[in-house]
């Protein structure tokens, strides 16, 4: 069918689209949690650094454990924030890739009233579109990858997207000269 090149486009659209978001999603969750984990460093050597008159080092101590506890409250809330998150992205990529079928489906239903001809035209003047859509995609996800190893420090695989599938529409001939004979 010659909807299945831009399908396979819009497929792999939406993949680059949901990866490149969950590396945001993963960059923010690692830089939240090394800000958590600075501000914790700060307040403990803040507090540890000069005598203070009337405090004791039980005092200190409960004080920094506070402090802990408080941005422990703020770690957590900021992680349940990330996964609802990467949650709604997954929901969006799944309702794109259950739309983008359901156009396939459309697609295939008027092919054959249409013709295979009119929708090749349409797929041969909406590919290049797609296929550029295609490559912001990928850069996004190379630019979403970039940053996410940059604040984690760890190397992340991206798989890069696959080609277009070119395969070439289905003739209904048959159909169509048993209409012209009838």
């Amino acid at each position: 069918m010659s909807t299945q090149n831009l399908s396979s486009v819009a497929f792999d659209v939406v993949g680059q689209y949901n990866q490149a978001g969950k590396q945001l999603v993963r960059a923010y969750r690692v830089g939240s949690d090394r800000a958590v984990d600075a501000v914790n460093a700060r307040f403990e050597s803040a507090v540890n650094a000069r005598p203070l008159a009337l405090v004791s080092d039980t005092i200190k101590a409960n004080l920094i454990g506070a402090e802990k506890k408080l941005t422990g409250v703020v770690s957590r809330g900021v992680n349940l924030g990330a996964n609802g998150a990467e949650f709604t992205i997954d929901q969006a990529a799944r309702v794109a890739n259950g739309s983008i079928e359901r156009m396939v489906n459309v697609g295939e239903r008027v092919e054959s009233v249409i013709g295979a001809t009119a929708v090749q035209r349409v797929n041969t003047l909406a590919l290049p579109a797609a296929t550029m859509s295609l490559q912001i995609a990928n850069f996004v996800a190379q630019s979403s990858k970039f940053l996410s190893e940059r604040v984690t420090g760890v190397e992340e695989v991206v798989a890069p997207a696959k080609k277009a599938a070119k395969k070439v529409a289905k003739k209904p001939a048959a159909k169509r000269t048993a209409r012209r004979a009838a």
